[in-house]
């Protein structure tokens, strides 16, 4: 009874009339839409008209918006196409000929698309200022000169001479000198002299923000636009959760116990794969996502999936990724802590989803500023790889299932092997790898895969009308980015093996192999044709690792050679800058992967050391200073970073005005503030943790180094060591009891 009332007071569109005529709306009479309609018909002498009506449906607004943005797009893609030099004739005489927007722009993305999937690799703009502003904001990266000209020159103990390739590194954007192309292979051509500035009149980020006027606080909007983008990034049929009226085929909820929410489930994994993938990365993306969707267990695990979305949270800002909704540092807290339970209680950890979860898990510590927890994990990760021995190729039969093992297996090798070097090069060890051991086969490079567009997501989901469309070329990224690894786990062995002694020959010729592998990349990592944010950091890493090589011989020079240790690495931390000047412009500093603000804080303390020795000016410090604040939002290292350039601004006494505020200030020197003065602060600041292996504290006395036989002073460590460079346990000396300890009396 109760559906049949309800029945008879539903209104569906087929029962009322939209659009009366005067004469029935004037009478106030029911009208049944015909023209004439059956009144005005029945009624001699009554004119049956019906007017434009006023107001219209909401669902005929939005399809007629929707078709004018479709116009629009449609008009700045031919636009774009005009001012090119390859396309500008074809497109004319199609104009001419008559042909419609749509058709022609249809051409147009079809070219472009047997483009990207033969190999190539182009970058396509839906406007001209979208095109000159993004050309601008690259243009300090790509445009950066390399060193003055000179032979680079030096010769081993036998009088043979050898040279380096000119400049300290090649310029951006050049080919090899094996494929010199002319300036026009540059497949962005834009024009930085006619382009805009930054400041005239752009928003920044230049990609990822919304053109349209979609209204920040529409819900549907927002839905709409992380369905579309989870569907890029992801695959479909992913993304289907935004929409509550369609059912959902994935296995979301089943993998955690933190949330019911697939739709978090799924914005969460879209972050991590636009933002931090695959620098670094120890999964198949497309194996992965195929046994999340469909349940198997095979290359996806519980333990996987919360490790994997504890990282996506650092890209988020929605109270819901937060282990307390009011505190944005507990950020993924709750994903993490569900992994380590989930890892704790594994029997055996000789698995490929926990070495790949172990690396995740690694990364996020990393970002988190705990660099002795990310350090045990990768070590953990780099040891199970090595043990079930996934630095060996297996045989390969021509089956389907073989291959994907095989790929599996090669990615989780390369993403624990990678880790290992980042870790190795930022803290000066030797690597847990031996030094010519033959590695596995890198990834293949799958064209489908390649050629695959990369779109800027958000909170807000991914823009429904893009800046640019790039190809994402992720696996050749990837396997440029091993090689590079390669390059750094040799370059470790030439610095810290005992029983030799590092000699310039040794050094350069490290410094050799890097400038080698830079003029060899292939055209599509170049910044003149690719910008994602892993290209971004590749050129990131590239600097980095050459900072790293000569800073411990900054205050040497090489004899007979003309490379300065001290020169290169004050340009290497000029082009991280510059590299990181232009993310921030792209993209903004939000999002970036983990390791981004490790090459701040070192490119940052390179030019405390070239402002201490007035070499130059303090702008590039103050901006890596002002790039690590706005990193702190998703990088707790970022405020560890900060904290470590102020005490080495006091501690080298050298002269630029850090402003105090609430970020980057230690909590022993906010204590310490009053009274205590400038002293105290150097005190308290950057001290050593018994908690902690201690690898980024540059304030360390000699109580930290030797200790004495007597009993423990209040606050000092209650350890025993006889030792000071040798390891000591972990031990929390202000909660004794809680650990079963107390002090000898």
């Amino acid at each position: 009874m109760e559906g049949s009332v309800n029945s008879k007071r539903r209104r569906g569109l087929g029962v009322v009339t939209p659009n009366a005529c005067t004469e029935c709306r004037k009478k106030r009479a029911k009208c049944d839409g015909n023209n004439p309609c059956g009144r005005c018909t029945s009624q001699k002498g009554t004119e049956c008209v019906y007017e434009v009506p006023v107001r219209q449906s909401k669902e005929h607004m939005r399809s007629e918006i929707e078709q004018l943005r479709i116009q629009q797009r449609q008009s700045e893609r031919i636009l774009a196409a005009l001012v090119s030099s390859d396309r500008s004739e074809q497109v004319l005489d199609q104009l001419r000929n008559g042909e419609t927007l749509e058709t022609i722009t249809h051409k147009l993305d079809h070219s472009t698309s047997e483009s990207s999937g033969s190999g190539g690799n182009v970058t396509t703009f839906s406007r001209l200022s979208d095109h000159q502003a993004i050309g601008q904001a690259l243009k300090p990266a790509k445009s950066t000169a390399s060193s003055p000209t000179s032979t680079l020159a030096f010769s081993d103990s036998s009088g043979i001479p050898h040279t380096l390739p000119t400049g300290t590194w090649p310029a951006w954007g050049a080919e090899s000198s094996t494929s010199i192309q002319n300036e026009d292979t540059d497949m962005m051509r834009w024009d930085p002299d006619t382009g805009p500035s930054p400041d005239q009149g752009h928003t920044y980020p230049l990609i990822g923000g919304w053109h349209h006027q979609s209204g920040s606080d529409s819900d549907t909007a927002i839905q709409q636009a992380r369905g579309y983008g989870q569907e890029t990034i992801l695959g479909s049929p992913f993304g289907m959760e935004e929409d509550p009226n369609q059912e959902h085929p994935n296995s979301n909820e089943a993998w955690t116990r933190v949330t019911s929410d697939g739709a978090l489930v799924e914005h969460l994994m879209a972050l991590y794969f636009c933002w931090e993938y695959p620098t670094f990365a120890s999964l198949s993306k497309e194996h992965f996502l195929e046994d999340f969707r469909t349940g198997n267990q095979r290359h996806c695990s519980s333990l996987l999936v919360n490790a994997l979305l504890a990282v996506g949270c650092r890209f988020s800002s929605q109270a819901s990724t937060r282990a307390d909704p009011n505190d944005a540092n507990t950020s993924g807290d709750h994903f993490f802590a569900e992994a380590l339970r989930l890892l704790g209680e594994q029997p055996d950890r000789h698995v490929l989803t926990t070495i790949q979860a172990l690396g995740l898990m690694s990364i996020r510590e990393a970002s988190c500023g705990r660099s002795s927890e990310s350090l045990f994990l990768s070590g953990q990760s780099i040891r199970l790889a090595i043990e079930m021995g996934l630095h060996l190729d297996i045989n390969i039969s021509h089956s389907k299932e073989s291959a994907i093992e095989h790929a599996v297996r090669s990615a989780t090798f390369w993403g624990a092997f990678s880790l290992d070097q980042a870790w190795s090069l930022s803290i000066g060890r030797l690597p847990h790898f031996s030094r010519d051991t033959k590695l596995a086969t890198k990834p293949a490079i799958v064209d489908h895969v390649e050629s695959a567009a990369w779109i800027p997501y958000t909170d807000d989901g991914a823009p429904l009308e893009r800046s640019c469309t790039q190809p994402s070329n992720v696996r050749s990224v990837y396997k440029t980015f091993c090689e590079l690894s390669e390059i750094i786990h040799k370059s470790l062995y030439t610095l810290y093996s005992p029983g030799t002694h590092v000699t310039s020959k040794a050094l350069l010729e490290a410094y050799t192999h890097y400038l080698n592998w830079y003029d060899v990349i292939p055209a599509s990592l170049r910044l003149g044709h690719n910008f994602t944010p892993a290209v971004l950091f590749a050129h990131m890493y590239y600097h980095y690792a050459i900072l790293l090589l000569f800073r411990p011989f900054i205050k040497l020079d090489i004899v007979g050679s003309g490379v300065s240790p001290r020169d290169v690495c004050s340009q290497a931390a000029s082009a991280i800058s510059t590299l990181v000047n232009s993310y921030s412009q792209l993209y903004t500093l939000r999002r970036t992967p983990s390791f981004v603000p490790y090459f701040v804080l070192t490119s940052s303390i390179a030019h405390i050391v070239t402002l201490g020795n007035a070499r130059e000016g303090p702008e590039q410090l103050k901006k890596g200073i002002a790039d690590l604040k706005e990193m702190t939002g998703c990088h707790g290292f970022a405020i560890r970073a900060l904290d470590i350039l102020r005490y080495l601004i006091l501690h080298w006494d050298v002269d630029i005005e850090f402003e105090d505020d609430d970020e980057g200030v230690a909590e022993g020197a906010r204590e310490g503030g009053e009274g205590g003065g400038e002293g105290k602060w150097r005190q308290e600041m950057c001290r050593p943790k018994s908690t902690s292996l201690n690898q980024f504290c540059p304030n360390v006395e000699s109580v930290d180094v030797v200790n004495g036989i007597g009993r423990v002073v209040l606050g000092d460590n209650p350890l025993f060591w006889p030792f000071p460079l040798q390891g000591r346990p972990l031990l929390d000396g202000r909660a004794l009891e809680i650990g079963g300890f107390r002090l000898v009396p």
